[in-house]
């Protein structure tokens, strides 16, 4: 046997395993699916080697590129986009089959799809396989562009937006951003990169109006926005790192360093508003610890919410020092212990209400939670 023979036995027995792979299949699992990137990869390096052979090489690897190229075109790519778009946390597809077992997952899809793309640029051949992948990757940051500016619309600006479904959402962007630069490239992901940074710094800005509303009207309804908005302290805090890691994209391209960036602008913004409401509901309590004017759901309430924002300035801190924007979160713990204190003092008290005792535990709830 020649070495042109064991060429073209060994390309076409590679061409053979990839034509089986995707047609008639409505779902790849993950093995088929490393088996197809692994065989393009070779494939890819075995028609180069033909191109540079004998006539009879030549016009094996013309042969062979129109068939894997048909293949991949007709039923390989279409398939693996598809079961991509439709498995991705914020989609562009609704209808299909919901993931199976021992289905591969969207970022197995997104590897096979990568290596069509590499395929198509290896042999040298545009076969409009890029094309495709480029049109459905751009499909995906539509998508999600559509989900956040639907997140985003609000009908006046007193309107409260739904900060934990926003902050669950750029998670899902995420997740996406990471499975579109697998298969199309860094290029392809920046903007849903972009399209999560400017989501957070949305969502921070309208936290700090909530605040800012309550420290210039502390009504009913304020209150009820300031509750709703700390409520989601684990999503707040999702955000708010999502802009700190703008800023940092910001520094790094070459901002101006004497300017607040707009994810320092927010921030600021955001803690201004978290202090001065924070101010509010410490007098408040304080005026109503240990007195019998105030409902005892009302206090409850109102240390329920100091209970939040001693939370989440505790998470905060560390983060916004860096950024020299300050917090008070050191004078609200300061408050509150004293609080405590006297909780405890005024227990030792004839007569003393049942109210305290549920009070005194919100408070040691807290003040434990951050070590205090």
């Amino acid at each position: 046997m020649t070495d042109d023979d064991r060429k073209r036995a060994a390309m076409e027995a590679i061409e053979r395993q990839i034509l089986t792979i995707g047609r008639g299949s409505a779902t790849l699992p993950a093995d088929k699916l490393e088996q197809l990137v692994a065989m393009l990869d070779v494939h890819a390096g075995e028609l180069r080697s033909a191109r540079s052979g004998s006539l009879d090489m030549r016009s094996l690897a013309a042969r062979s590129t129109r068939a894997v190229a048909e293949h991949l075109g007709a039923y390989a790519c279409p398939l693996c986009l598809s079961r991509f778009g439709m498995l991705l946390p914020i989609s562009d597809d609704i209808g299909g089959p919901a993931r199976r077992p021992g289905e591969a997952t969207a970022t197995d899809y997104a590897e096979a799809v990568a290596a069509m793309f590499r395929w198509e640029g290896g042999i040298g051949q545009e076969t409009r396989l890029r094309a495709a992948i480029q049109k459905r990757m751009a499909g995906v940051v539509r998508t999600c562009r559509s989900r956040i500016e639907e997140r985003m619309q609000v009908g006046a600006d007193s309107d409260i937006p739904d900060v934990r479904l926003l902050a669950r959402d750029i998670l899902r962007i995420e997740a996406v951003e990471w499975a579109v630069g697998v298969a199309g490239g860094a290029g392809q992901a920046e903007p849903l990169r972009q399209l999560a940074h400017h989501a957070a710094r949305k969502a921070v800005q309208w936290a700090g109006k909530v605040f800012e509303r309550f420290k210039e009207g502390p009504t009913e309804f304020s209150h009820f926005d300031a509750v709703a908005t700390l409520s989601a302290v684990d999503d707040l805090l999702v955000v708010i790192l999502r802009v700190m890691e703008s800023d940092r994209d910001a520094r790094l391209a070459g901002s101006h360093p004497f300017v607040l960036t707009l994810g320092e602008q927010a921030l600021q913004d955001f803690v201004n508003g978290l202090q001065h409401m924070t101010s509010r509901y410490l007098d408040i309590a304080d005026q109503n610890l240990v007195s019998g004017g105030a409902a005892g759901s009302f206090v409850l309430s109102v240390l329920q919410v100091l209970q939040r924002i001693l939370r989440l300035g505790h998470a905060l801190a560390p983060s916004v020092d860096m950024l020299e924007i300050r917090l008070n979160h050191e004078s609200t713990l300061v408050r509150m212990v004293a609080m405590r204190a006297k909780l405890r003092s005024s227990l030792k008290m004839p007569g003393a209400s049942r109210d305290y005792e549920t009070r005194l535990a919100v408070l040691d709830t807290a003040l434990t939670d951050v070590g205090a």
